[in-house]
């Protein structure tokens, strides 16, 4: 029988040339190859596993954007629908909370007047719905932009206050507000969070408690240089927190018990947004609270504070800028909503001395009217047939006739996410006013623009 592996051990170290620098060679040789061999081998396993992980981490990859587009679609989609959804209940709930406000103003009888209260009452918790939805989906979604302005902190306050009083006055309760004489005044950062934030919290404090009190305090908590960190508390006479409830009072959808939501409503979203908006601007908030005597509220936040010099010209352009009266306007009210166009003609005409209104049902025909008649004023609605606001305003800026390319204009829209809002100062409207508006705030804008236009 033929062994191949006694014949290689012959050959190798029983021939007499084993001695020689042949056989060296020969082992060097076969050294090397058998080297030369193994490498290639695990290069050959180095180079499949390499591709297997290129493999892996394509494939990985790959479904890693797929997995983000289909979540960034998904955002998306819900953005979409819910400014569609906001669209669609703010339009209707603006001719109801206009319409109400007008017969609430041509002094009713008193059994209208129940009436009319609980239409009105209803359509503002629906807002707040409304708004504490909105402002979920932009915290989730981390599209939350906060300001960076002047602003007056006893202004705003006391705005809060009047606001919270009329609620507070129809429960008989009391309701105050102390400002701290070492708190600076004039302070730089977003007022309308923090009036968000007094309103949720203040409200609260409000529908809990039965008699009593609600008080807002600010005072502060430290001072550096030109920044201030100031307290906030709010505190009510109300039903209280059980001390087991207080660690989940801030979760999203949650309320003390079910009985709190089936007796006092609400979402259970009001304290969760509070705490998120207080926690994007670098605070915090705790409550302490005992059942069956109230809770106290407290929260800090950071604020530069704007120096004497910014105080006086804010002053003196206050001074300055008073709000004109506006009258004899001839308008442009661009609404394809029937009910809408009614009680906003109803609230100009009731506002405004001796206006003319005439109304666009399209964009197309707020530019042929822009075309035939002059006009000191527009109030531009968004979504209409035919042309929207966005494209019939671009139109209009575009025109060669200075007369009509430097007609104020104002978005008057039931969309108010913040990229829509965008979407409107970028095609060239001069300002921005909600719905349901406000006619204070309606006639402020009006004021504004009509001054700068002079």
């Amino acid at each position: 029988m033929f062994f191949p592996g006694s014949f290689i051990h012959t050959l190798l170290f029983q021939l007499p040339y084993r001695d020689t620098w042949f056989f060296d060679l020969v082992i060097i040789l076969l050294v090397v190859a058998i080297l030369y061999l193994l490498i290639r081998r695990r290069i050959s396993q180095s180079a499949d596993m390499q591709k297997l992980l290129r493999d892996k981490v394509r494939d990985k990859t790959k479904a890693l954007e797929e997995q983000k587009e289909r979540a960034e679609h998904s955002e998306k989609a819900k953005e979409q629908f819910l400014a569609n959804m906001s669209h669609e209940i703010r339009t209707p709930m603006n001719a109801i909370v206009q319409a109400t406000r007008l017969l609430l103003e041509n002094e009713p009888k008193e059994n209208q007047l129940k009436y009319l209260n609980a239409i009105k009452h209803s359509s503002d918790n629906l807002l707040v719905i409304i708004n504490d939805i909105l402002d979920l989906s932009k915290i989730e979604a981390g599209r939350i932009n906060f300001e960076h302005i002047d602003f007056n902190l006893q202004e705003q306050i006391q705005s809060a206050y009047d606001t919270l009083k009329i609620n507070s006055d129809e429960k008989k309760l009391e309701l105050t507000y102390d400002i701290s004489k070492d708190v600076p005044l004039l302070l730089n950062g977003d007022p309308y969070r923090l009036i968000q934030i007094i309103l949720n919290l203040a409200g609260n404090a409000i529908k809990f408690t039965e008699k009593g009190s609600v008080k807002i305090s600010i005072e502060t908590a430290e001072k550096q240089n030109d920044f201030v960190h100031l307290k906030f508390s709010v505190t009510d006479t109300g039903i209280g927190i059980a001390n087991d409830k207080l660690d989940y009072i801030f979760d999203m959808f949650t309320q003390e018990t079910t009985s709190t939501t089936r007796k006092f409503g609400g979402t259970g979203l009001g304290l969760a947004i509070c705490k998120r908006l207080i926690e994007m601007q670098g605070g915090s908030i705790h409550v302490n609270s005992k059942v069956g005597h109230g809770s106290t509220f407290h929260f800090i936040l950071n604020y530069k504070i704007s120096n004497a010099s910014e105080k006086h010209d804010q002053d003196q352009r206050k001074a300055s800028n008073k709000k004109i009266p506006v009258e004899g306007l001839r308008i442009i009210l661009a609404e394809d909503n029937e009910f809408n166009q009614m009680v906003a003609v109803d609230t100009i005409e009731a506002s405004i001395k001796n206006v003319i209104v005439d109304v666009a049902k399209t964009g197309k025909q707020v530019i042929e009217f822009v075309l035939k008649n002059n006009y000191d004023l527009i109030l531009m609605d968004i979504q209409m047939p035919e042309m929207d606001g966005h494209e019939a305003t671009k139109i209009i800026r575009n025109m060669s006739d200075p007369n009509i390319n430097s007609i104020p204009i104002i978005a008057m829209t039931a969309s108010v996410i913040k990229a829509e809002v965008d979407k409107c100062f970028e095609s060239g409207m001069n300002e921005f006013v909600g719905k349901p508006f406000k006619v204070e705030e309606l006639m402020d804008k009006i004021s504004k623009v009509m001054q700068q236009n002079n």
